[in-house]
């Protein structure tokens, strides 16, 4: 989850930093490089054709971070004065630089950046179109992918910090149950829908039909951490059965997946998939308990006064590396990591500490969400937009309806909102985005399904933020 520093790499010797991105490399081959066949950024300190293409790296990734920033900080405080939550502010701001705006943060496979912005870093840093363009389409994009993936890793982390974990083990079955019931109804009134009334064939409506049951944990949770909702019974049970979700989402996209790719579903695969991750978070739950305390005590006996966050952070590393490896979203180590180091006597302090590294990352994360979303799909003059704009709008209405309806499933005598908790399930994000993805790669997709997808996707990611706050404002009204 936690990237280089593009500047620790510009100030290290070449030596040096070709061994810090050694383990790096093959991902970056898959960008177009020089044709040196090596990122010229390895390139020796005497090089002149690489202290262009160094200096081009900086400046192009400072350049979009400061409108990254300005974007999401200018759009995230017209959010907060007009009583919407700032992390919508950051998801339009996201609109305007990104693929349907300015295109300044172009992050999808084979985009490319703006004319304009690849003429003004070539004009500054001296160096050729072609080169600048490359800069875009390679370093760029990874570094911002990774900055992106940093985010979401270190709120969950904070989330899982903030967890009551004795109240998450209480909503345990609570949110078990609205789990279920947010995946088995989503999947089977879109798998109906797409098949009986816009008869799709049975692959592409399960496509469709499997986005419909994710939920994104991470713009429900940093919503709920804006309203300081999430400590209460229904921010648990949401949270709870966000997680769940993850799981349950990952053995569904596990069987489509194998279903188009190879017409049969790999059962031993997908049991596996989900004893992992129930034992995985079962483990965390269990190391909070005597590992979680032990490893912080050891860590505040260090002289570095910074030790405990090092360690933490080195720990969160640690157990995305773990998730990854045995088959599971890294991002659900970043959680688990966050529940073993929590209700420690460090916990406040890692809370406040991640505090900045969230500011930083996180926006950079929704900003990106936005950023990725083609507006262009909207153009009502071809054919496969006008079919995915009438698909889109039955998965719209069945992506909001069915996760609403998941709330009321809640079995328990305790008096909670389930309208509040069923509103938390809503916004698919980047995971509906992920379904979409694989279901265009292996080729099971149609145009108008794709576009479909997305626009659902789109459409829950933006109505839930004001959704989710009209729901816990209502309820703290009733309560008062």
């Amino acid at each position: 989850m936690l990237d280089l520093s593009i500047t620790t790499l510009i100030s290290s010797p070449p030596e040096v930093a070709t061994f810090m991105m050694q383990p790096f490399i093959s991902t970056w081959n898959l960008y177009p490089w020089p044709e040196s066949g090596i990122p010229m950024l390895l390139a020796s300190a005497g090089d002149a054709e690489g202290e262009t293409y160094t200096k081009g790296v900086a400046l192009a990734v400072t350049l979009t971070l400061i409108i990254v920033y300005i974007a999401a900080q200018l759009f995230g405080e017209l959010a907060i004065r007009i009583g919407l939550p700032a992390v919508l502010g950051e998801l339009i701001a996201g609109l305007i630089i990104g693929i349907s705006g300015l295109q300044v943060l172009m992050l999808g496979e084979g985009t490319e950046v703006a004319s304009w912005m690849v003429a003004l870093v070539s004009s500054i840093a001296g160096s050729s179109l072609t080169l600048t363009r490359e800069i875009f389409d390679g370093p760029v994009q990874v570094l911002f992918d990774d900055y992106a993936q940093n985010g979401v890793g270190i709120l969950l982390f904070k989330i899982g910090l903030e967890a009551d974990l004795k109240e998450l083990i209480r909503v345990g079955p609570q949110a078990a149950s609205v789990a279920v019931a947010g995946v088995i109804l989503p999947f089977a009134l879109g798998f109906w829908g797409l098949s009986a009334i816009f008869h799709l064939g049975n692959i592409p409506a399960m496509f469709g039909a499997a986005a419909l049951t994710a939920t994104s944990i991470g713009i429900t949770s940093r919503i709920m951490q804006d309203m300081d909702v999430l400590k209460t019974q229904e921010g648990q049970i949401i949270l709870g059965a966000a997680v769940l979700d993850d799981i349950l989402g990952i053995a569904i996209l596990a069987v489509a997946v194998g279903i188009a790719e190879h017409g049969t579903i790999d059962m031993p695969s997908v049991l596996g998939t989900v004893v992992n991750a129930v034992l995985f978070v079962s483990a965390a739950i269990a190391l909070n308990r005597y590992f979680g305390p032990a490893y912080i005590n050891f860590l505040s006996r260090l002289g570095n006064p910074y030790s405990i966050l090092i360690g933490a952070i080195t720990f969160l590393a640690f157990m995305a590396a773990v998730a990854g490896a045995i088959g599971l979203e890294s991002i659900l180590g970043c959680f688990a990591a966050g529940i073993v180091l929590g209700n420690t006597s460090a916990t406040q302090a890692l809370e406040k500490a991640c505090d900045p590294l969230v500011a930083l990352f996180t926006t950079i994360f929704f900003v990106t969400i936005g950023a990725k979303t083609d507006l262009t799909v909207l153009n009502l003059s071809n054919p496969d937009s006008q079919a995915g704009l009438t698909i889109a709008v039955f998965l719209i209405l069945v992506a909001i309806a069915t996760k609403i309806t998941a709330g009321y499933f809640v079995f328990t005598k305790d008096k909670v909102d389930r309208l509040a908790i069923g509103v938390g399930m809503v916004p698919r994000g980047e995971v509906g985005l992920v379904f979409a993805g694989l279901g265009a790669a292996t080729g099971a997709l149609t145009a108008s399904i794709n576009v479909a997808i997305v626009l659902m996707v789109m459409g829950t990611t933006f109505v839930a933020p004001p959704m989710l706050r009209w729901a816990f404002t209502r309820k703290a009204a009733v309560s008062r």
